[in-house]
């Protein structure tokens, strides 16, 4: 596979988002790697696809650009679906419409999936893009609250699943006519907090490797930034994510523990509840005294999501066990 052709699939819904939209397309066409498309898929907003159609036919660059609009289901997962349908290429990569490529970041793709025959899908670091500095204080344990992703590990590796912020795919995945579930995955966000069922990038990543028996990479030069802003620092926003995160995963474990072991279903979230209690909570406590108001927003925002996401897990197992997923989103 030399220089494999690349499709970049893109989701948007709300002019809110127009500019950092332009600065992801930004981002885009300053690619050091030339061998790609992007499919951007817009729902929702009328406005915002005839501003970025009218936007892409001034500029030179928009020969790579193909917009769509997407009048079917609506939601995340339905959208993506819709630019693989679309895109030509070998490898499919997802990035988010409220997020920036490195200049690197298609190269790196490319080098991945050449070195390493045994992977189907890779992921990356999403770094995460502060509205304000002061925002910084939040832990780097809880960045799947903000969809974001700490450069850790160091090195390449495999993992259980990759982040839909920052992912790509060999073509081979969406064989089949499979693709994302549509019944996960954010329908339209909003500042309020998402109010469904998450994780199709999980539950996607979960069903090819077991389907492929072949790997998630995680590659830690694969990066991207993504834009935090302040609403989604607050304790209601945070408390919503953390609940459907937590409902989510009951799920999952109750769904696909059927189908396997069970034991790797939930692996990455026990490692990060080892890590919460052996190192955040008690390195909190004892930087009270000295960094009061950081500890105190810390240790409060990790009750908040414990309590939030445990209880979305009580919720969410009692539901799975006798309601299917669909259902289940409408509970």
């Amino acid at each position: 596979m030399a220089d494999p052709f690349i499709s970049v699939v893109v989701s948007a819904y709300s002019m809110e988002r127009y500019t950092d939209l332009l600065s992801l397309i930004d981002s885009l066409k300053s690619q050091a790697y030339t061998n790609f498309e992007v499919i951007l898929v817009i729902e929702k907003s009328s406005q915002l696809f005839s501003n970025l159609n009218r936007c892409l036919s001034q500029h030179p660059y928009s020969r790579n650009f193909k917009l769509f609009f997407n009048d079917g289901l609506p939601g995340l997962a339905s959208a993506r679906n819709l630019g693989v349908e679309k895109s030509q290429g070998e490898i499919i990569a997802f990035i988010d419409d409220d997020a920036a490529a490195s200049p690197e970041w298609l190269g790196c793709i490319a080098c991945c999936f050449r070195e390493d025959k045994k992977i189907i899908g890779l992921t990356g670091p999403a770094l995460p893009w502060w509205e304000h500095p002061g925002l910084s204080w939040f832990p780097a344990e809880f960045s799947w609250v903000i969809s974001t992703m700490p450069c850790l590990p160091r090195s390449r590796g495999y993992i259980r699943n990759a982040w839909g912020t920052n992912m790509a795919f060999r073509r081979q995945a969406f064989s089949n006519g499979q693709g994302f579930d549509t019944e996960l995955g954010a329908k339209g966000g909003g500042k309020k907090g998402k109010s469904e069922l998450v994780g199709e990038d999980t539950e996607f990543c979960l069903r090819i490797c077991r389907q492929s028996g072949l790997n998630i990479l995680y590659a830690p030069e694969v990066k991207v930034m993504h834009r935090v802003y302040r609403y989604r620092l607050k304790p209601g926003f945070i408390a919503k994510r953390a609940y459907w995160e937590g409902y989510t995963k009951a799920v999952f474990k109750y769904r696909l523990g059927k189908e396997t072991s069970g034991a790797g279903v939930l692996s990455e979230e026990l490692g990060l509840l080892r890590r919460i209690f052996l190192r955040l909570l008690p390195l909190s406590l004892l930087n009270l005294p000295l960094k009061p108001r950081r500890s105190a927003l810390t240790i409060l925002t990790t009750l908040n999501i414990l309590g939030s996401t445990g209880w979305g897990y009580i919720r969410g197992m009692a539901s799975a066990r006798f309601i299917s997923v669909k259902e289940a989103v409408n509970a």
